[in-house]
């Protein structure tokens, strides 16, 4: 067996399907299956099984799936150490951020960055999954949460504020009684009940996007009524906070790094930078913006 096939009978044994292991490995279904059905193959006896829970490991799998997770973390730990041996202002630097934080809040502190520091090869993931520091999927997170893992190593700020809004034109051209709300899918916990407690609790519900860009865009383009971070909807000047309407806390902003990772001059530079970047809104990221 090579790396890959261990890495392979990782991923089936953790995604507990063919299509989740594809995915995550970034391949093809196909490939995955025929794979799979050679190693099943190997004189050592098959490595997965089906079971009505889906796919899992059997004895000798287990232990294929041990020897990976071992190889992986030291993998991983190599990586970062590699990053890290670095100590002063030069070198690689990959920082995750949401895309939307990035362009409403952080894109101009990015720009100064990179001016201050032309040393430091910066990287952004935009992407909105939280990047896993002990993977050394990034060296640095800029991210809201409620609970982070306890021993990344950074920064605690403030939460972000939710509010309701609605483009001016909407709500000029739009009589309160056909007035509709755009919304997310049903049974996202943020989002349980905040029709009924907001101040218009009657209008029905227009369209729903899954995406919160979808929903912000609409918002902005007179689709109906909708709930937005204040960072985003607060600047905009198509759109205004309905009457009324609260502002509701949501998670904190973290800025953090891998122990093996925060020692070196180019976390502490960048975590204490973003962090003051950061600050320097608090009043909109809260929600305490001026209105106009």
């Amino acid at each position: 067996m090579e790396w890959n096939d261990y890495q392979l009978i990782l991923a089936v044994a953790q995604e507990a399907s063919v299509r989740g292991a594809a995915r995550r490995l970034g391949v093809s279904h196909a490939t995955v299956s025929r794979r799979l059905a050679y190693l099943n193959a190997l004189p050592t006896g098959p490595l997965i099984q089906k079971s009505p829970r889906g796919l899992w490991p059997t004895k000798a799998g287990s232990a294929v799936v041990e020897a990976a997770e071992k190889i992986e973390r030291l993998t991983d730990e190599s990586a970062r150490l590699q990053r890290a041996a670095q100590g002063d202002l030069s070198g690689p630097l990959t920082i995750s951020v949401s895309a939307r934080v990035l362009k409403h809040l952080l894109f101009d502190a990015v720009a100064q960055f990179a001016d201050l520091y032309p040393q430091i090869e910066l990287t952004l993931d935009g992407s909105d999954a939280f990047a896993d520091l002990d993977r050394a999927e990034a060296d640095l997170v800029i991210r809201a949460a409620q609970s982070p893992p306890e021993h990344w190593v950074g920064r605690r700020l403030f939460a972000w504020g939710l509010s309701l809004y609605a483009s001016k034109a909407y709500l000029a051209q739009t009589s309160k009684a056909d007035r509709k709300w755009i919304v997310p899918p049903d049974g996202e916990p943020r989002w349980s009940n905040w029709i009924e407690q907001s101040p218009y609790p009657n209008p029905r519900r227009a369209l729903t996007f899954t995406d919160i860009d979808g929903r912000f865009e609409a918002i902005k383009r007179g689709l109906g009524m909708g709930r937005a971070a204040c960072f985003m909807a607060d600047p905009d000047p198509q759109l205004v906070r309905l009457p009324g309407a609260p502002v509701v806390l949501a998670e904190p902003f973290w800025l953090l790094a891998h122990p093996d990772f925060a020692k070196t001059a180019r976390a502490r530079v960048a975590i204490q930078f973003f962090a003051d970047a950061l600050s320097a809104k608090r009043a909109l990221i809260e929600g305490r913006h001026t209105i106009v």
